[in-house]
Order: structure tokens, then sequence, then C-alpha cells
């Protein structure tokens, strides 16, 4: 008379109000002991029953993150939608997850526990705590009232980091702040994550044990709400800690944390060392011989000092950031305006507009604003913007040098041959300025971090007025000069190539924005800075110039700390918080203190980068030796040493070059590049050998917002290309370089091998070493033999290829 469907939404209806058999209903739940010496009362089951379902994660064929779920049964990312799991459990499936009549016969602890099979296996233990709090809520009925268990803050003991010493286990303890304003232990219901396992283990119920000295990042999770803290594991202690020197606040921040680990850092490098390691830092390029020499025999004692001021005035050292900085504003060659060979030059005016606020040593802060705020015509009059254009374009049609530094904005970020959605703009802009990994937020709330996905999307629609439109120009005057242009451009190209003509295209901030709605509630938020207030909200406005205010501003919380970690991990070859573009609340800097205190002196300084990096590179934390001691040898993030650590692509190139005595070779589309520096060119898509040899070094494309792009691991093809590719080789062999000056001198053998040494490691070699080279010399067929056969050992060593 009634279907099975019929009695399951009964009880579906029965489950979710409690109303069942008078045995079931009288039944008050009983409070549970929890393992760390709490009691869930009867109060707060509703409270907590929430935060235990997130904990637990994919029991009952559930899968945190899967839109699907397991047979039907979806769970909200960490439990970041308690109404949707509350449904799932109580009346998806006709309501049979839950059963208050029979609590123990509910499938989310019959499944839960593994005593009805499924893809989840089992969960946690029958008769448990976590199987108890679970029975208890179901007995009292399943109820949850929106709202109940919301947090407003996490507090985790410790604060900073968990010091675990004398390899003795530490408990974390977590308490809620909720909405109502009370608090509570709630370490129970929290998941906990760590970095690295190889230096501590952390329990399901927050106790970390040491397993060998060293430092991981601990995560704490509870309904959405994301801590962090550091995990210190130190050495054995020692009798009495050496006192260290210290040039300044990096020093004093870095030793602090070493003695409080009991690591005592290496002894300064040699100036041989020294030398190298800051020249390839800074120029991208090996001290010469003569300067090796000249610096070991200088006995003033702020000769280092004086040698870093003299390489960041270097013009090299300009296009090292330039070159750093087109990857992160994503200079991607071959997304850049048609025709296809004017491409490498509007990259090349990206790098030099760049180069030129480095070498100027303009304040980071303008040149972020002059990015964020571009347009084309820069307050120009449509007259003075088009002669402008066509004096770039008559410049980069006979070379790679064009006037377009001089521009005061750069537009070329904003100009892509194909659209670009809102949202990915929102993406660059956060990873490259603020180091922020939006993506996770774009379809729910970031699981990880604080972005929800209204969040995500008011960001994204900061850029809905950005416009760079075939034949869309700011104004009717200015679309009038510009057609006029572009037609005669048209009339006087060749025929067989007049779809290929460079146009007069404007790049401005259009009256009618493309805002994109928010997928989650199909509503479109207004546009907002990230986690901010709204802005560009009236008439006409450019919502980018309210951004840049709030994103430039002293009071960020990313972005000066954003920069002074590119710095850092440029430096020392990893970041105080790594990835670089991962600042994230999952993520914590490894030397918080020192993050702060570096952030804080660039706001102070004005964002003066000079500044940053002559602190760091005085610093006795740079300057120190690669050669670890018995204390630091498996220091990894610490830096009590410095990190033997790869090269940039680009910095192979040159540092190579260097080494042998010759220039790259840029021919084809690229010749306008010939006698520049590989950092000196701009262009992501290059022909010819050296397309090769800085792809398998790592060289980003530069196609997406990660900084991960830039691959810095060694891999076989490097070995492989130092010692058998062709131009490699021809480099050996040229009549110009190095090898062929060397033969040819009338050096000694003793000075020979001493020149090529210091031309390559920028070292003289140990006794062992030059009777090892005096030796080979002595038994090759002849000099330009023994000497070629020489320099290629030495640009085959790790030494040689790795900076140190």
């Amino acid at each position: 008379m009634f279907s099975r469907r019929f009695f399951y939404a009964v009880a579906a209806c029965l489950a979710v109000t409690g109303a069942s058999r008078a045995d079931a209903r009288d039944a008050a739940p009983a409070e549970v002991a929890l393992p760390t010496g709490g009691a869930v009362k009867r109060v707060d089951f509703e409270r907590h029953i929430m935060g235990l379902v997130s904990k637990v994660g994919c029991n009952a064929g559930s899968c945190h993150g899967s839109f699907q779920g397991k047979n039907g049964f979806r769970l909200s990312l960490f439990g970041y939608e308690p109404a949707m799991d509350f449904a799932g459990l109580t009346r998806d499936n006709f309501g049979r997850r839950i059963n208050v009549v029979k609590p123990d016969e509910s499938l989310i602890l019959l499944k839960g526990t593994g005593q009805t099979p499924h893809d989840g296996g089992m969960r946690f233990g029958k008769d448990g705590w976590v199987y108890n709090v679970f029975r208890e809520w179901i007995r009292g009925g399943g109820k949850w009232a929106p709202g109940s268990g919301e947090i407003k803050d996490l507090t985790v003991t410790p604060g900073d980091f968990a010091l675990l010493r004398d390899s003795k286990p530490a408990q974390v303890t977590v308490t809620a702040t909720f909405a109502d304003g009370t608090t509570e232990d709630i370490t129970p219901f929290c998941d906990f994550r760590i970095t690295d396992d190889a230096i501590a283990t952390v329990s399901p119920l927050g106790l970390l044990t040491p397993k060998q000295p060293g430092d991981a990042g601990l995560t704490v999770l509870y309904r959405g709400s994301v801590k962090a803290v550091r995990v210190l594991v130190p050495s054995p202690a020692r009798a009495e800690y050496p006192k260290v020197p210290e040039v300044n606040y990096i020093d004093r921040e870095v030793f602090a944390k070493l003695k409080l680990m009991n690591v005592v850092p290496s002894d300064l490098a040699s100036d041989e060392v020294f030398l190298r390691r800051v020249s390839i830092d800074t120029t991208a390029q090996l001290p010469t011989p003569e300067q090796v020499r000249a610096f070991v025999a200088d006995k003033d004692p702020k000769k280092r000092e004086k040698i870093i001021d003299q390489l960041l005035a270097d013009p090299l050292h300009a296009a090292v950031w330039a070159t750093k900085l087109s990857d992160i504003t994503g200079n991607n060659t071959q997304a850049l305006e048609a025709p296809q060979q004017t491409q490498p030059k509007r990259s090349q005016m990206w790098h030099d507009w760049l180069r030129k606020r480095v070498a100027d040593n303009a304040p980071y802060d303008q040149i972020v604003r002059d990015i964020l705020t571009a347009n084309s015509r820069d307050g120009m009059t449509p007259q003075e913007w088009l002669a402008f254009v066509k004096k770039i374009d008559e410049q980069s049609a006979k070379g790679a040098k064009t006037d377009y530094p001089e521009k005061k904005t750069l537009d070329l970020f904003w100009r892509r041959q194909q659209p670009v959605p809102v949202e990915q703009w929102g993406e660059k802009v956060a990873a490259a300025f603020l180091g922020v990994r939006l993506e996770c937020a774009q379809c729910h709330k970031h699981p990880t971090d604080r972005w929800t996905q209204d969040e995500y999307w008011a960001f994204a629609n900061v850029f809905a007025t950005v416009t760079f439109q075939a034949n869309q120009f700011s104004s009717p005057e200015v679309k009038k000069l510009a057609d006029a242009e572009n037609a005669a451009r048209r009339e006087n190209a060749p025929k067989a190539n007049n779809n290929n003509v460079l146009l007069v295209r404007e790049m401005f901030s259009g009256a009618n924005p493309r805002r994109r709605p928010n997928p989650g509630t199909n509503k479109v938020p207004l546009p907002r800075t990230l986690g901010g207030d709204t802005v560009g909200t009236k008439a006409g406005a450019d919502p980018r110039a309210e951004l840049a205010d709030w994103l430039t501003g002293p009071e960020n919380p990313f972005f000066a700390k954003s920069f002074v970690n590119r710095v850092w991990a440029h430096y020392f070859g990893v970041g105080l918080v790594n990835p670089v573009d991962d600042f994230s609340l999952a993520n914590p800097p490894v030397n918080a203190r020192l993050l702060d205190a570096l952030a804080k002196d660039f706001v102070a300084s004005k964002f003066d980068i000079r500044k940053l990096e002559r602190t760091v590179l005085l610093s006795r934390t740079y300057q120190l030796s690669y050669a670890p001691n018995e204390s630091n040898r498996f220091d990894k993030n610490n830096f009590s040493h410095a990190y033997v650590r790869p090269l940039m692509a680009e910095q192979v190139v040159d540092v190579l070059n260097a080494a042998l005595g010759v220039d790259e070779t840029f021919g084809g589309a690229d010749a306008d590049f010939a006698g520049l520096k590989m950092v000196e060119v701009g262009s992501s898509r290059l022909a010819g050998t050296v397309s090769y040899a800085l792809r398998i070094f790592g060289r980003p494309p530069r196609t997406t917002a990660c900084d991960c792009e830039r691959a810095m691991e060694p891999a076989l093809p490097q070995t492989l290309f130092r010692m058998t590719d062709a131009a490699v080789l021809a480099k050996f062999t040229s009549g110009t370089g190095r090898v062929a000056k060397l033969a040819k001198s009338k050096l000694s053998p003793e000075e020979l091998v001493d020149e090529a040494f210091l031309a390559t490691l920028s070292r003289l070699p140990t006794a062992k070493e030059k009777a090892d080279g005096l030796e080979h010399l002595k038994g090759a067929k002849n000099r330009t033999e023994g000497v070629t056969d020489l320099v290629w050992a030495l640009v085959n060593t790790r030494e040689f290829i790795l900076n140190h």
C-alpha cells in the first residue's frame, strides 16, 4: 500500500526531529570522556559534532574536496559548510545515516568503524571516544542549529614554536573562542599535520614526538580555521655555546634561533668563496682572475662592504633583478601582441622598463603602483601618445633598445594577444605582489587559508575594467587617430602580409566593467581588496588605483613581507616562507621574527630595494661558509651555513661564458640581442642553441603565476650539456676565447694551472690539484689540448656549476 521510499522518508523526518519511540526519546545523552581529560557535556554535542565530522574526514564513503563524494555522500572541504554536512548526515539517503532509535545501527557508525564494508575504510574504533561522541549525539536526536559551534578565533599553545627539549614529547593544546564569547579546549577535535615527520611526528590528539634535530611546520585545522607553528627539535645541549659576532639585526634573529636549537653557525667564508658567491648572486658573472687576486691581497677591513656597494651599482645587477621581476610579473613573450616577430621586442621593452627602475633604485611600492595602475597614454594627449607609439615602433624595428623604459607605467603587463579572464588577473596580482596563492578559493573556501570563494571573485572583479580589445579606445578622438594610423599601416604593408601588421592598440580602464559572478551563489560581488574593503564603486573610477593604495600601504600584511622574502630566497636559495609565493596560514615562516624585522625595516626605508639588499649581503649570515660543522650539518632551513644551490638558467649561460671568455651568440630573429649578457635579454622565447641550455636549466616560459615554473633541480641533461654539447665545445675552441689565449700565452705550466682555476672556480688550486694539473699538461700532445682538457674538467665539476 505504501512504497519503501515512503517509509524511508518518514524515518528521515523522525531522525531529524528526534521523534521516536519513548525509550529512545527519554534516554538523555551521557557525557563522553575525552582522551585529553575533558568531557563533552550534553549541551556541547551540538557545538562539537561538526568539528568531529571535519576531523574524521572520509568516513562513510565521503571524500573531502570531492564534488561527488562517494556513493552520494559528500562532505564539505575541512568542514567549512556545516549546514551542508549536517544535511548529508541526517537527511540525504532517506535519513539512513543516523538512527536515533538504535544509534549503534547508524550507517555513519557502522561504516566509520568498518563493521559495514565501504570504500572509505575504518575511520575510528568502536566504543572509542569518537564513536561515543557520535553515538550520544545521535541518541540525543542528531540535532544541530545553524551557527552552532561557530569559531571566532583559535589559540594554539605553544604559540610561535613548539620546542621539544631533551627528546621529550610535548602536547599541543588548541583553545577555541566561539562566536558567543565562550572558550573551550577543542584539541581532540582538531586535525594536525606536520611538514617533516623525520623531525617529529604528531598524533591525532596533538602529541608531538621528536625524532631528530631539526625544524618542521605544524598545521592545526578545525572547521575551516587554520593555525600553524614551528616545531623545533634542538641538538644535544652543549657545555658552552660560543659567542658569535653579529653585524646587524639579521644575525641577531638568525643566531638567536640557532642558539635555541643548540646549533652553532659555520665560520665565515673565505675571501675567494665570498667574492664568487656575491658576484654570481648580484651580477650573474664570475670575478676575473685579476679581481680575485686583488680582492684576496686587499688588507682593507671594509673590502667586503666596498665590493658589495660596487656590485650593487653594476648595470648587470639591475639586469639580474629585471630578469627575476620579469618572471614574477609574467613577461611571457608568446602571450604578447602579434605579429610574432615583434613579440621578443616587446618582452625586451618590459625587461628594460624594470631594469631602469632597479638601476635608478626606484622605491618598490612605486614600481608596483606603476604596474598595477598602468595605461597606455599616461596622461598624454591623443596626438602625443600616437607620436610616442610610432617612435617606439620605429626604434624596435631597428634594434632591441627603445625609449619605452622612459614611459611612466608598464602597460605591457596588461597587453595580451588573447583576452585574459578577470580571475586570472586576480591570481597573477596576488601571487606576484602579495605572495598569495588564490587558485584553491575559486570553487570553494581555501582548504588551508582564510580566503573564501566570495573573496576570490570580489578580488577578481577589481580588474573588470581592464580593457585591451581590438579597435577599442578610451575616447572618440583617440579612436579616430588610431584608426587612421592603422589604415595607413595596412595600406603600406606588403599585400601578401596584410594580416600580419603591427597595429596601434590602447590599454585603458573601461567604463563598462566585465564583473563575474560567484558561481557558488550566482551573485556578482563588488570589487574588493583581498579580504578588505570595496574599491572603484564610483562611476568612472579605476578600481586598480584604490587597490594600489591598499596593496602598497605600510599596514598591508603581505606586500613588504612578500618582497623581502623573495630577496632572501634569491640570496640564500630558500625563502623564510617557502615556496616564496605561498604565504598562507598553513605555511608559517621558518623565522617569523626575522621576516617581521626585514619587512619593518623595508617599510621604514620607504621600500628601498638597494638598502634591503645591502643589509642582507653585509650580514654575517650571508657571508657564512658552506662547510658545515658537527652541530649544523643537518640544517636545511635555519641558515647556519651557506647552502650549496643551483644557478638560475641565465646565470649558467653567463657564468659559463665568463669562464670561457666568450660572448653568447644570438642569430636569426634574436640577432638584435648580440653583445648582451643572458640576464640582459628579456624574451622568454629564444631560438638557437641557447634556448636548449635555458630550457634544461629551468628558465620558465612565464605562462602561470606560480613561482614553481622556474625549475632549479639538477638533472642528467644538464651534466651531458656541459660535457658533450656541440655549442659548448665550440666555445672551448673559439679562437678569441680564454682557452686559445691561455694556450698562446707565455705563462709557465704552473701559472697556467693557477689561471685556469681562477677563471673557473675563482680560487687557486690546492697542492694536490696543482700537481695533477701539471701532470696532465705534461702528458698532453700539445699545449692547446692540455689547456682545453684542464678547463673542460674544471667546468664539469660540481663546484663550478653550483653557487656556494
